[in-house]
């Protein structure tokens, strides 16, 4: 296997496999396969483990697989603009939901629920259900923006909005907490929770959630029906 993670505003893997080597990916993220290159579904940790990614983690029931017969390459893309990083996993990694978009060699992913229910109420709902990907083998993970990375030494804390959390070691204890003030919770622009993470062990954060986009948007096409309506009173008072 070889993986090449092509940079830009909406970044992609491309990934070329020899005979008889097997990439795995979210369902949905594949932009082209070339080659030899058998695409199929599968459904990890059968029907429970299906159902829970679906339910728990809001994700699709099934991953597709990619299985070369002779050589070939397979493109995956994430389903927003961010950033696109390779993980050399040996052991285990606790992701944001949305993290993981593709793996190579022996990895498990299994859902996590986050230990305090603030984590699905603040920022969209962000880092509720986790995701913990275990074994060894070559891990993709995605996230909006850009990527910030933080080594935490031991006793040393960072206070994360809910949403940037991308992924952390198993070292690194989590716990949220509401903010303290009835000010800063509605008027901050913040979410009411926030994860205070505790080293030692590595932090990655993503620079723009997509759920922040989406807000964004939501307040824009608001706006936009505002400034329409506006423009439309204006006009008949400038005659136009």
């Amino acid at each position: 296997m070889d993986a090449n993670v092509r940079e830009g505003h909406a970044p992609a893997v491309v990934i070329a496999l020899e005979t008889g080597e097997k990439l795995t990916s979210e369902a949905g993220a594949m932009m082209f396969i070339s080659g030899d290159v058998q695409m199929d579904v599968e459904m990890p940790g059968g029907l429970m483990g299906g159902m829970k990614r679906a339910v728990l983690a809001g994700e699709s029931l099934f991953l597709a697989t990619y299985a070369a017969r002779g050589s070939g390459a397979v493109g995956i893309c994430g389903p927003f603009p961010g950033s696109i990083r390779q993980h050399e996993l040996d052991g285990e990694i606790i992701c944001e939901k949305h993290a993981y978009l593709a793996h190579f060699g022996d990895v498990t992913i299994e859902s996590a629920l986050a230990k305090r229910l603030g984590m699905g109420i603040a920022g969209g709902g962000e880092g509720f259900f986790l995701q913990r990907l275990k074994g060894k083998g070559t891990v993709w993970l995605h996230g909006g923006g850009d990527f910030l990375d933080f080594d935490l030494v031991d006793g040393q804390t960072i206070v994360v909005d809910t949403g940037c959390m991308v992924m952390i070691e198993p070292t690194v204890k989590y716990d949220v907490k509401i903010q303290g003030g009835i000010k800063k919770s509605l008027f901050g622009g913040e979410g009411l929770f926030l994860v205070h993470m505790t080293g030692p062990g590595h932090v990655t954060l993503q620079t723009l959630p997509f759920s922040r986009t989406a807000h964004r948007i939501l307040e824009a096409a608001h706006g936009g029906g505002d400034e329409r309506g506006t423009g439309g009173i204006l006009g008949n008072i400038l005659g136009e």
